[in-house]
């Protein structure tokens, strides 16, 4: 599974061939590359707990997710650069750069974020979602909010990002569905 993970460019594969491939499925319990835990969530459950979530703290509610899940992302980014490294040697930026795309690939088809798009030119790195799986929260409950939502998102992919290249980026979700965009995008800059 990890040999596939980091050695093909995975946009190519169907569904179904992905899933048979990083996912794992044992009495009624899935996992990711065998061993992460995996479960279904209600975007509608999702959104719910931000506009709670921002009742309660305001805007700090999207620090609070965005931090939270951009720190799981980095340990996820840096676990797979460092099992890399300890079987094949240095991970350079062409070989990161495959890898987050095909997490973003992963993500979209066996997890169900979204149907995603990853692009890069040089240190700028562009994830393009077609209903995410946040923003498809508040449309169908039909909140229209003031500002970008898909903060889950946005976290785990900096994040994995950072670990993956060993660097620092900064992040944002420039536009977004739930606000009436066709897609949601992502921009991620390297700091040099």
């Amino acid at each position: 599974m990890f040999e596939l993970l980091v050695s093909e460019d995975l946009r190519e594969l169907s569904e179904e061939e992905l899933d048979k491939a990083f996912v794992t499925h044992e009495n009624g319990v899935k996992q990711f590359l065998g061993r992460i835990p995996l479960g279904c969530i209600y975007a509608t459950f999702l959104a719910g707990i931000y506009m709670e979530l921002e009742k309660i703290v305001g805007r700090a509610a999207k620090g609070l997710i965005v931090n939270a899940s951009r720190n799981r992302g980095k340990i996820a980014g840096s676990a797979i650069r460092r099992r890399y490294e300890k079987k094949y040697g240095e991970m350079n930026s062409e070989k990161a750069r495959m890898v987050a795309r095909n997490m973003v690939t992963i993500w979209g088809r066996c997890f169900g974020w979204g149907k995603m798009q990853f692009e890069s030119k040089g240190g700028t790195f562009e994830v393009i979602v077609e209903d995410s799986l946040e923003a498809v929260g508040y449309r169908k409950l039909k909140e229209k909010p003031s500002h970008p939502v898909c903060w889950m998102l946005l976290g785990y992919m900096w994040g994995l990002l950072e670990g993956l290249f060993n660097s620092r980026f900064e992040g944002e979700e420039v536009e977004c569905s739930a606000l009436g965009a066709k897609a949601c995008r992502f921009v991620f800059r390297k700091f040099e």
